[in-house]
């Protein structure tokens, strides 16, 4: 038996190697990864991060999950053990639609009853994204031409494990599309709605626009991380060379700030106070993408910072300066600096200059804060506060987002949520506001 063993000693262990490699493989397919792992509930338990590099399919996913019962009534879940937008992607790139229907345009009432549908789960992006995008992140080929711009994901869930049907749909004119699917298996999707946590919404229509309202007040629980600070000098060199044409770095001290060169179209300021960077390039000449192509080649811009990219998505784009804004998420909720931590800002180059605007710091291991958590008004009593403060006409737009403030002496940072309301343009901490 020994000497049989010892004759065939490279093939028994060949084998072994192989076995094991398909168990792991199998835990893997099975228990899909979460790319934002955090800290929930009550019992102050921690799920371990996996550090990702998020491709374009990734960055440009939705963020909210909103589970709609068969009353219309909704709820927006987080803190669930499996990545319910994920499992949904893994579930969609599956499927072949066909008959991509306009079946509402420019009704509100019944673009709300779309956002209610009964017995569905919604995924929603932070804001409108290109077809381009919906299939590149999908594995999808549909007719840009019938749909340019998606808001909403919504699946029904109100026929067992197989539907035929899923709906599109765009704020822009309340816009409804249905899709045929030939018998699609949700049961994955379903699978991972379970557990987690989730609060009352409710969708309104607010200055012409569908938003997320919550009708009663709601606690959710406050997030510590550790975070990383890039090295500018790294950053100089990696933004200043990444194209084929390389040129010298030089750098120079001014008012305060660290002024880094490369060649004569190349310039990055790091403001060592607030630990924020601005880049320039000069080209010279205009470049022209459409609405389709812009968000692939932004994408492009990015990925060429240097900057870690695990943590953020996509969140804001402006048609107007064909700028946009990347920013971190923690559990689909949006998170907010006064210094701009955690977003990279991307303007294409209109006027023959690209511009960047970014920090030093990202978030990468969560670490736990005694289980604490913040509580938050309904809607109502938030819309009163800013009648009375004379602001409630200027504001156009309302989420739950993470507040991060930076312990002094620590690199730990603790996010506490709160409201930010659209105002004059830009995102405004609620408080902030009011008083």
């Amino acid at each position: 038996m020994i000497a049989k063993f010892k004759d065939n000693w490279e093939a028994i262990l060949l084998t072994v190697v192989v076995v094991i490699s398909l168990i792991l493989s199998g835990i893997v397919w099975v228990n899909p990864y979460r790319s934002d792992h955090r800290f929930f509930g009550d019992n102050g338990t921690s799920t371990s991060r996996q550090i990702t590099t998020q491709s374009m399919r990734d960055i440009y996913l939705p963020t909210q999950v909103i589970k709609t019962n068969g009353d219309q009534g909704q709820h927006l879940l987080y803190g669930q053990s499996s990545n319910a937008v994920l499992t949904a992607r893994e579930s969609i790139e599956k499927w072949r639609f066909h008959r991509l229907t306009r079946i509402q345009s420019g009704r509100e009432k019944n673009y709300l009853n779309y956002l209610r549908l009964n017995n569905s789960i919604m995924l929603s992006y932070p804001s409108s994204v290109p077809m381009t995008i919906f299939n590149d992140s999908f594995n999808q080929d549909l007719n840009v031409n019938s749909l340019n711009k998606v808001d909403h994901i919504v699946i029904p869930l109100d026929t067992g494990n197989k539907i035929s049907r899923i709906y599109l749909l765009s704020d822009d004119n309340f816009r409804v599309f249905r899709l045929k699917v030939d018998h699609a298996n949700v049961k994955a999707i379903r699978q991972s709605l379970k557990g987690g946590s989730s609060i009352s919404v409710d969708h309104k229509i607010f200055d012409g626009k569908p938003i997320v309202t919550y009708p009663h007040g709601v606690k959710l629980p406050n997030f510590g991380y550790q975070i990383t600070k890039i090295n500018p000098d790294s950053i100089s060199q990696t933004l200043m060379n990444n194209t084929s044409k390389r040129s010298t770095v030089t750098s120079q001290q001014e008012n305060g700030h660290v002024i880094y060169q490369g060649g004569t179209s190349r310039r990055l300021t790091y403001d060592s106070n607030k630990g924020t960077l601005d880049y320039e390039n000069y080209i010279g000449q205009t470049d022209h993408f459409s609405y389709q192509q812009i968000y692939g080649h932004l994408y492009n811009m990015l990925a060429g910072t240097g900057v870690p990219l695990d943590s953020l998505r996509y969140d804001t784009y402006s048609n107007k300066n064909e700028a946009i804004t990347y920013r971190s998420f923690v559990e689909g909720f949006p998170i907010f600096n006064d210094q701009g931590y955690g977003t990279v800002q991307i303007q294409n180059n209109q006027d023959g200059a690209e511009r960047y605007h970014f920090s030093l710091y990202s978030l990468q291991v969560p670490v736990a804060v005694n289980n604490k958590k913040t509580s938050l008004p309904s809607s109502a009593v938030v819309f009163n506060g800013l009648r009375n403060a004379g602001k409630l006409k200027e504001i156009t737009g309302m989420r739950i987002g993470y507040d991060w403030k930076t312990n002094q002496g620590s690199n730990v940072v603790t996010l506490t949520p709160t409201y930010y309301l659209r105002y004059r343009g830009n995102w405004e901490n609620y408080e902030n506001l009011i008083n």
